[in-house]
């Protein structure tokens, strides 16, 4: 069994579940690390980058704003921002099918996206951050308990 796990984890692990979805153009991975093999690629690797813990709400609330980079890695001997295009589009098109991911936060953006190579060899390897936010209430006590919109998931 597994332990406890925050309401952004639970997020996050609903994301993942929309982008490993059937037409998903790459391999998902969920990983602390940053990397990922020329085996592997094209993918897409989620992890956590920060959560912002505000107390401005109910007394028996914390807001959180959940901060996670899903990184794509391509590799392609020209044009390799086109090689991209597809893992960004999909990324947005699964956030943006439902940004509540079930109802399980308020709401869930791309903030930002970022290029960056990897390596220039045989193939230019690149990789696109795609920052990614939640909004989230828990409860101030447990960050397991929901209490977005007064619901308890």
């Amino acid at each position: 069994m597994l332990p406890a796990q925050t309401i952004w984890t639970q997020a996050i692990t609903a994301y993942l579940a929309r982008l490993n979805t059937t037409g998903s153009p790459a391999s998902i991975w969920r990983t602390r690390f940053e990397s990922i093999s020329d085996e592997q690629a094209p993918a897409l690797n989620v992890y956590a980058a920060e959560v912002r813990i505000t107390y401005d709400g109910a007394h028996d609330c914390a807001s959180i704003e959940h901060e996670s980079t899903v990184r794509g890695y391509v590799a392609a001997t020209d044009q390799v921002d086109l090689a991209a295009d597809p893992l960004i589009v999909w990324a947005w098109q699964q956030l943006g099918a439902d940004p509540t991911l079930g109802g399980i936060v308020t709401d869930s953006r791309i903030e930002k996206i970022q290029f960056g190579y990897l390596d220039k060899s045989e193939t230019d390897k690149v990789c696109v951050d795609i920052t990614i936010t939640l909004n989230v209430e828990v409860d101030r006590g447990d960050p397991t308990v929901n209490r977005t919109s007064g619901l308890l998931l």
